[in-house]
Order: structure tokens, then sequence, then C-alpha cells
């Protein structure tokens, strides 16, 4: 999945307004203009992300980056997108284009195995308010202590991870309840949270155009 907006200018109508003398700097005056843009609407999505999703991790929130014009490559536009790569690092998982993909556009999520796991009041979160990877691990491996599926007797607990606690004694099977500790269901219903177009592009829309008569103003007031 990729998410990405190209700032450009009316840099050809703009051409045409402005005498040699001018034109002469009008790269310079273009490439401040979207860097200054590019910079000013990947800090709005950054700000919506931080504000509308619950404790996101701060690699969540700074994988909204700019790839800025540069003068001296002669690239004119810049380009905001949310990171689709995890590069060099180790396999962590998602990316945070694939994660953020339901929040961006609402809808059901399907599951890439069997079930979606989401957590009940009796489940421990970490502080961003995820289940580690080390308890989803943990829910499957340890036996002893979880078992997947429906309380016998008690088909309206519901399908999910289930947690064997209070035992009388270690090592017992008498004696001991249970508590659900993770749900499993086949999708999981998403609202959209955030919206990436109408976030930078509309802070790019009301602020280029200001940004390339500033610039333009300053730089000639310097030649």
């Amino acid at each position: 999945m990729t998410v990405s907006i190209d700032i450009k200018t009316n840099a050809k109508e703009l051409e045409k307004k402005l005498g040699m003398f001018q034109k002469k700097h009008l790269p310079e005056i273009i490439v401040d203009s979207v860097n200054e843009t590019g910079v000013r609407a990947t800090n709005a999505m950054r700000t919506q992300i931080a504000k509308n999703l619950d404790r996101p991790l701060r690699s969540t929130i700074k994988s909204v980056l700019f790839f800025p014009a540069n003068l001296k490559k002669k690239e004119l536009n810049g380009l905001i997108f949310i990171k689709n790569t995890w590069g060099k690092a180790a396999n962590k998982g998602k990316t945070p284009a694939e994660f953020l993909k339901p929040l961006l556009e609402g809808g059901k999520k399907t599951p890439e195995r069997q079930y979606v796991m989401t957590p009940t009041k009796n489940t421990k979160l970490n502080k961003f308010g995820n289940i580690t990877k080390a308890n989803r691990t943990k829910y499957f491996t340890d036996k002893a202590k979880y078992f997947v599926g429906e309380p016998k007797g008690f088909p309206s607990a519901g399908f999910g991870v289930w947690e064997r606690y209070g035992r009388q004694a270690k090592g017992e099977s008498s004696g001991y309840r249970i508590r659900k500790v993770a749900n499993l269901v086949k999708s999981q219903q998403f609202s959209k949270q955030l919206d990436f177009f109408k976030t930078v592009g509309g802070t790019v829309k009301n602020t280029i155009n200001k940004s390339l008569d500033k610039n333009m103003k300053r730089i000639l007031r310097r030649v």
C-alpha cells in the first residue's frame, strides 16, 4: 500500500509573469517553498496521528515522511508519504502503511491468519495499549495456563483465549477459575480515524502559494 502526495507548483504560470532577472532565481524560490510546505504538511499529519490514535508508537507518528525538493539536483517537487518498508531493519511485522490502512480507509479488517485478536478487560496491555508479541505467543504455547475455544457449557461466553488461574496448588488440574484474556474474531470493523489526503492535501493547498509569494519577495530583496 502506498499513501503519498506529490507537491508541485504552478511554476510555468509563474514564470510567464516574471522578467528574465527574476526567472534566474525561480528554481530556488520553488525549492524553498515546496520544502517549507512539505514540512508543514508532514507535521500536520503527524499531529493528527498523535491526537486521533490511542497511545500511538513514536515510530508510527514518525512514519509520515517528506522527501524534499533539491536545488542542486534540479528536483523541484517534494513527496509526502507514509513509510511502507522497514528498510535494512529486521522484520518488525506490518509496516506503518499496512498498519494504518484500516484507520485511513475504514471498513472491515480480515485477518492474515484465521482470527483477529482483540483485548478484553482482563488482557495485559503494554503502555501503548497493545497485546505484546510475547503474550500472543504465550497464549498458544503455554497450554497448562491457557486454552483456546469456548468454555464447555457456556457458549455465550464467546470464542477466545482463556486463562486458568487461582489454582489451589501448583500443578493441580482442579480448583482453578478461568477468565478470557483475548477475543478471537473472524473480522474487525474499523471506523475511519485518519484522513491523509484531506490533511496533507489541504495543508499544501493553503500553504504553497503563500510560501511562493513570501520566498519570492525574500530572495528578490536579497539580490
